[in-house]
């Protein structure tokens, strides 16, 4: 089984010895090949899109909600297909894929199709009585997107795909290697859904291959990437001046203070640690728990990990899969052995799981008294561990917050709202949560980094996407016969 590329129109398997295996971190086995795209693809595809781009942009906003709607038919349609792939090339649990794809997937192409249609546009008020000033959006025209595996479908989709379309940009998608199977199916729904020629361009290969030659290509407008700091800050640089919307690292703190209800707090924390195996960008990684409650918040986080059921995707008891590759095991074994060795504590967790088909599976982990230099504490794990930090006093959280440099996300578990809610305007994160895991989120939320942070740049999620990839255009009239 080939998973081929889509370049203005057309399949393309490329040549046999350029493909790569698709091996499932599930069960081992191989699932098929993807071809390994080369730069001359890439212009293949980046020349297509800017053809079809001025299609699109001559296209009503009511036509091209129409087309989104037809995508998300066409995707409803596939769903179960779709999400059989996506659990076995990804890992995560069936009932989860099926939630990305119908719930994310198809439906940010609904959201979008309604959305786009209410954009409305702009009549300045002016100091010269003869004189108007409008604004009206204009789409950027060729977008580059480089979307990440955590969540292939969903990610690609509520960011970037289903509002570029919208917003009338022709794409060009460069998805992650080891999730672009699912992602070369997916194209098929676009397909099916009648996407004018060019309009989606699927380009398979490495990063600094395919990702760099459309970065860099001058007909590309504008680039969407998710995904690590530092490749971000890669892309930045190659982008030169072209508009970038960027959601980078995270490793946001949930703050835990005295008087916080631990049973929902606790509660928070295990979902928001350990779910997609802890590979969210906005995954609970570092928990900051006053000392005078974090014995029996410890207590009653132990209790609620026991039901998080590691296992294989397809058993509807599970609640938790392996994680997506070995990359990911390591680091997260090698943060565990980091922080113990600085002197946390290993409650539970910290190896893999016997007996399963591969050496992905982890066991929730969780780590109590975690030092502020340990290695996950500093840096962002992506993978399913609860690593909890002590403070005696609430004077001591700013150095704590500043001791890791992603300002992505962050929660705060009070019963004193008010107290903060004042907390969380002080903070300086994209978004925060009160009383809910950071990793919580809606799509009509807009999500983003801090300013000057490690986290990225830019707004993604319902009309904020619309927004950023779109931009604003001025006419000023000059009424002569006034």
């Amino acid at each position: 089984m080939i998973y081929p590329m889509y370049i203005d129109g057309e399949w393309y398997s490329g040549s046999e010895s350029g493909r790569r295996e698709v091996v499932s971190p599930v069960t081992g086995e191989r699932l098929g090949y993807i071809p390994m795209g080369t730069r001359e693809d890439a212009d293949r595809a980046v020349q297509a899109a800017h053809r079809a781009s001025k299609t699109l942009a001559r296209m009503t906003v009511f036509e091209r909600a129409e087309l989104c709607m037809r995508i998300a038919d066409k995707i409803e349609k596939n769903k179960e297909k779709l999400a059989h792939l996506l659990t076995m090339e990804h890992g995560k649990p069936y009932a989860d894929a099926l939630g990305e794809v119908a719930g994310a997937t198809a439906s940010s192409f609904r959201e979008a199709a309604e959305q786009i249609k209410w954009m409305n546009d702009t009549i300045i008020p002016l100091r010269d009585p003869n004189k108007r000033a409008y604004t009206y959006r204009k789409p950027r025209g060729v977008y580059g997107i480089i979307s990440p595996w955590n969540f292939p479908l969903g990610n690609a989709c509520v960011y970037y795909l289903a509002p570029g379309i919208a917003a009338g940009n022709a794409i060009v998608w460069v998805p992650a290697p080891s999730s672009a199977a699912v992602a070369s199916e997916f194209v098929r729904c676009l397909e099916e859904a009648g996407l004018p020629k060019g309009t989606l361009n699927l380009v398979i290969g490495e990063g600094p291959v395919i990702g760099d030659a459309v970065v860099v290509h001058e007909l590309t407008s504008a680039i969407g990437f998710t995904g690590s700091t530092p490749t971000g800050n890669t892309i930045a640089s190659r982008a030169k001046a072209k508009p970038c919307l960027l959601e980078l690292g995270g490793n946001g703190p949930s703050i835990v203070l005295e008087d916080a209800d631990l049973e929902q707090t606790a509660e928070a924390l295990v979902r928001s640690s350990f779910a997609n195996s802890g590979q969210v960008c906005t995954s609970t990684e570092r928990v900051l728990v006053h000392e005078a409650v974090a014995d029996r918040l410890l207590k009653m986080i132990i209790e609620k990990t026991k039901q998080v059921n590691l296992g294989d995707p397809f058993d509807s008891s599970t609640t938790m899969g392996p994680v997506h590759n070995r990359q990911v095991a390591d680091k997260v074994l090698s943060q565990t052995k980091d922080a113990v060795a600085k002197g946390a504590k290993l409650i539970a967790g910290g190896k893999v799981q016997e007996g399963r088909p591969t050496d992905l599976y982890l066991e929730p982990t969780i780590l109590d008294h975690v030092t502020t230099d340990a290695l996950i504490n500093m840096e962002e794990t992506f993978g399913p561990v609860l690593p909890i930090l002590r403070f005696k006093d609430e004077a001591e959280l700013p150095e704590l917050i500043a001791s890791s440099p992603f300002r992505l996300s962050a929660a705060i578990f009070s019963r004193n709202v008010d107290k903060a809610m004042m907390m969380a305007e002080q903070l300086e994160f994209g978004f925060i949560n009160v009383n809910e895991g950071g990793s919580y989120w809606d799509t009509m939320i807009p999500a983003g980094g801090a300013s000057g942070s490690a986290s990225g740049t830019g707004r993604s999620g319902g009309k904020w996407s619309i927004e950023e990839m779109s931009e604003l255009r001025t006419v000023v009239v000059h009424f002569t016969g006034v």
